[in-house]
């Protein structure tokens, strides 16, 4: 009520004669009323938009062609946000807003701090490439998560590519050319993304990674055209190192490790790292 006394004192001039609204008025009104209502689409994902008040839309007036006013929903922005949220969670990231924190990652020990601290810089200031490989379970994905839900939270969308499944997605539509251009582009031209686990692949009884050409065709494609694009932001977690990653084709790895350079840390080896083991008891 106090909402709408003051729209019309406003629309009366003086306050002491009231004037007629105007269809556009009238219909403005209408609008504002409708973006002023609270939504709830942030219990779905943790993510609050303060431009929708979290209801996915705002509503706009619009003109008709016979001169009348109307008011049509148009997509916040926050659901492109939305969309990568979901999308993150499906591919086994669950909570990403409330869980993958910063301040959730356990820096107890030098190692830990720098890989953090790294992490924190390139949120902050995202220039090139974010770079962490080598040992397994010692935090990568929880601290380039991290990095992605500060670009979320910013109103920024990230595309997220797991890559032990979505690789078997793109080689399985190869012998469709549209489907594939399509799905492919996705991660190309992605003003961010992040790839997690690249060249995530068991080993053969010769200790061999199961890399075949068409996944390193694929990593190239996908690497070499975000390198010449310097305005797309690409992190990427792995359990190989650069050293690893050049062997495996050294097209893919020199471009990883000339982008990231300034931003890329190669943890070595030590089980003494991996936490989902570190607590194990043996009896």
């Amino acid at each position: 009520m106090d909402r709408v006394q003051a729209i019309m004192s406003r629309l009366s001039g003086s306050g002491s004669t009231f004037r007629a609204m105007t269809p556009r008025e009238y219909a403005q009104f209408r609008a504002d009323s409708m973006n002023a209502a609270e939504g709830n689409r942030h219990l779905e994902d943790g993510y609050s938009c303060k431009a929708c008040k979290n209801k996915g839309y705002i509503v706009k007036v619009v003109e008709d062609q016979d001169g009348g006013f109307r008011q049509v929903c148009a997509e916040c922005r926050c659901e492109q946000v939305r969309r990568s949220i979901l999308h993150m969670q499906r591919s086994g990231l669950k909570n990403i807003i409330t869980d993958y924190t910063f301040e959730k990652f356990d820096a107890e020990e030098d190692w830990q701090l720098a890989l953090k601290t790294a992490a924190m810089s390139y949120a902050r200031n995202p220039e090139g490439w974010f770079f962490l490989g080598g040992q397994s379970g010692c935090g990568k994905t929880h601290l380039c998560t991290a990095i992605c839900r500060e670009f979320l939270l910013a109103g920024r969308a990230v595309v997220y590519m797991l890559w032990r499944d979505d690789i078997v997605k793109i080689k399985a539509a190869a012998t469709d050319s549209g489907e594939y251009s399509g799905m492919i582009d996705r991660y190309k031209k992605a003003p961010v993304l992040y790839i997690d686990d690249l060249f995530k692949a068991g080993r053969d009884e010769r200790g061999n990674l199961g890399i075949s050409r068409a996944d390193i065709n694929v990593a190239f494609e996908i690497i070499n055209y975000r390198a010449i694009n310097p305005e797309l932001l690409t992190i990427i977690s792995t359990e190989l190192s650069v050293d690893e990653l050049v062997d495996i084709d050294e097209a893919t790895g020199g471009r990883i490790f000339e982008k990231s350079f300034a931003n890329g840390i190669s943890i070595a080896r030590d089980r003494s790292r991996n936490y989902r083991t570190k607590k194990a008891v043996t009896v």
